[in-house]
């Protein structure tokens, strides 16, 4: 039996988990649940976690009013709640706060010490915080004259400090031999081609510490605590450190062997870490690169990639929303069969939907309410034996490569191949027909026995997907004691049958509509015409009375330039503009934090309500309002079509 270590992202905890995080989890969970099921529990390690230091962890706790500590402790929680709720089997949770997180970032910086890997010298460049990560040229966009970082789409921050350096450019041939082993290491061959480039342009050395007098929160340097590791070497570690630590590793034993065959799952914004510092660090500490480092693309919304910065103008999407009405098992099958993994996939509600309806309803929900209801009636549930299926083992072995290869999709679709096939195959032999005579009694056992031999086998088989519907099947075939393992030798066993029950029950069209207005509502927004009304509790937000035409004469709205825009304290939706309103500078608070970031407000022309009586908010004189569409979340600020001098009136 072979060992398999799988790793999800450590996830940063700047947000609560989001369907982006929940497909990454997801897809590591399945193929740990696989392994489980071929080379046992004792061979497989599933490792997820989060990623807490960094100077944009420091800012966001700030905003909160929070110790940075905390404010991670209360992420972590909501983590670990969402993952067991929607069925995560990782065998560790690391959190690089931990006291064993530290003690192994320190082993690993010794290490690179050691090789003589790590030099003093002067950083001046670009640095993106929500990325934790410097940046060159070709690595920003110019919008309105900022350079900007194309991820976190805010500009990027000037550094100039005296850091420790990693000599990465010594490790530039090692990597390029590295890309061109077999099995490649970095999956799938398009983003290794991608890393390949990178390397081959030149490899620069790159700055692994920052001063702790710009970032508090973090890991000293080992012997110099005017310096912390930076955040990358930190968050990396963290796949060590579960094992054992550097030290542990390099010995190879106990836990510590799962590192020979260690698995990263990641996204594409991070595989430059993952696929070229991370193994070049690995070499210098006297390591071995990991396995495979394979990167899935981008689970998109109208072509926008899902983060917790999505908005609602494109629908956030909420797992655990859907999980409420549909169950978790579909949308942990939706993700999976939907996108190939490796590359980008766009969710749509009316897809999965459809998934719903034709793969588990139609499919194989049918296929199991025919079967056991058969059974029942024409042979009181006793069924003995079965015909043979010889397509049956070629499927397993489909999904078996197809597990093998990281390819959910396939491996699913190989399961659906004898499901549809059952239905049609119960269509053709007419068991009701072979019913009615005692002669044909000994086919129709034959008929039902594939049947249910192919339901088990399903069950079995989509088990990594949906553990709890196949739980659920198994328990109605009467099987429980087969859970958690894979099939092997066909044949039905036999097995108490329980009474059909429905695993995907039917949704009508009206209701799938009734739940997508639901789910993608903005908040606060009024229904649309003809809408159901909002049942989850929150009020819907009504007309407002009609006012006179002399009231609305009592506004002084005026156009108004942002010339500066900066944070208020302990307060992480509010900002404080100073406008510029034809040649008198006002102040103004607003809540539009979550939506625009202090440096992007800087320039812009707003609607500015200039007579509405000043009121002090967190400690702040504000002078008014700027107008901003929305409800309980900023959508867009108001605005002119064309450019009109600040203190223009507007009527």
């Amino acid at each position: 039996m072979s060992r398999f270590y799988i790793t999800t992202p450590i996830y940063y905890v700047n947000a609560v988990p989001h369907l982006g995080t929940f497909y990454s989890t997801v897809v590591d969970d399945a193929l740990a649940r696989y392994h489980r099921a071929r080379d046992g529990k004792e061979n497989v390690f599933f490792l997820t976690g989060l990623d807490e230091h960094g100077q944009n962890i420091e800012r966001i706790a700030r905003e909160n009013g929070m110790e940075p500590q905390a404010y991670c402790d209360g992420i972590a929680e909501k983590f670990k709640a969402t993952w067991q709720r929607v069925g995560i089997t990782n065998d560790d949770f690391i959190r690089t706060t931990e006291p064993r997180h530290k003690a192994a970032v320190a082993e690993l910086w010794k290490r690179l010490v050691d090789a003589g890997d790590i030099y003093e010298a002067e950083y001046e460049g670009m640095y993106c915080v929500g990325c934790e990560s410097a940046k060159t040229e070709d690595e920003v966009v110019v919008i309105d004259g900022q350079k900007v970082c194309p991820i976190h789409e805010r500009p990027v921050e000037r550094v100039k400090e005296k850091n420790y350096f990693f000599r990465l450019s010594k490790y530039a041939p090692k990597l390029l031999e590295w890309y061109a082993q077999t099995p490649a290491p970095v999956q799938p061959e398009s983003r290794r081609n991608e890393v390949r480039a990178f390397v081959e342009g030149g490899l620069r050395d790159i700055s692994v510490s920052r001063l702790a007098s710009a970032v508090k929160w973090g890991i000293p340097v080992p012997g110099d605590p005017t310096h912390l590791v930076y955040v990358w070497i930190d968050a990396l570690t963290n796949y060590l450190t579960v094992l054992g630590g550097p030290d542990a590793v390099a010995r190879g034993t106990g836990k510590a062997a799962f590192w020979a065959d260690a698995h990263h799952m990641i996204a594409k914004d991070i595989l430059r870490f993952h696929a070229v510092y991370w193994p070049a660090m690995l070499w210098s500490a006297g390591l071995a690169a990991p396995r495979m480092v394979f990167c899935h693309g981008y689970l998109t919304v109208k072509g926008k990639k899902i983060s917790k910065t999505l908005t609602l103008t494109t629908t956030k999407i909420d797992p655990n929303a859907i999980a409420d009405e549909l169950g978790v098992d579909p949308l942990r099958y939706f993700v999976l069969r939907e996108y190939t993994l490796g590359a980008d996939g766009d969710f749509t509600y009316e897809a999965l939907f459809q998934r719903y309806e034709s793969d588990l309803g139609n499919d194989l929900g049918n296929l199991l309410n025919r079967t056991i209801s058969m059974a029942h009636k024409f042979v009181a549930g006793k069924v003995e034996g079965s015909d043979d299926y010889p397509s049956a083992a070629a499927a397993r072995q489909e999904a078996e490569t197809a597990w093998a290869d990281f390819a959910p999709s396939r491996a699913l679709e190989a399961v659906w191949k004898i499901v549809r096939e059952g239905n049609r195959y119960i269509d053709a032999q007419a068991p009701w027909t072979l019913a009615k005579s005692p002669a044909t009694l000994p086919a129709l056992q034959g008929v039902l026995g594939r049947s249910l031999e192919t339901l088990r086998w399903a069950a079995l088989m989509v088990a990594p997907a949906m553990p709890t519907a196949a739980r659920e099947i198994l328990r109605q075939l009467g099987r429980g004691q087969d859970e958690g393992t894979w099939p092997s030798k066909w044949g039905w066993p036999g097995g108490t049958l329980s009474d059909p029950k429905p695993v995907f029950p039917r949704i009508e069209p009206e209701r799938q509509t009734a739940l997508i207005d639901r789910w993608t509502a903005v908040p606060g927004a009024a229904p649309a015409p003809g809408a159901a009304p909002a049942t989850d509790g929150a009020p819907a937000t009504a007309p407002a009375p009609d006012i006179a035409y002399e009231d609305f004469q009592k506004l002084d709205l005026r156009v108004a330039r942002v010339t500066a825009a900066e944070r208020v304290p302990k307060a992480d939706k509010l900002l404080k503009l100073t406008l510029d309103v034809g040649g008198d500078q006002r102040s103004v608070v607003s809540g539009i934090a979550p939506a625009y970031a202090p440096e992007a407000m800087v320039g812009k022309t707003v609607i500015y309500l200039a007579n509405l009586a000043p009121r002090k908010i967190r400690g702040v004189v504000s002078q008014g309002m700027i107008l901003a569409a929305g409800g309980d979340e900023v959508l867009a600020l108001g605005g002119l079509d064309r450019d009109v001098p600040p203190g223009t009136p507007i009527r």
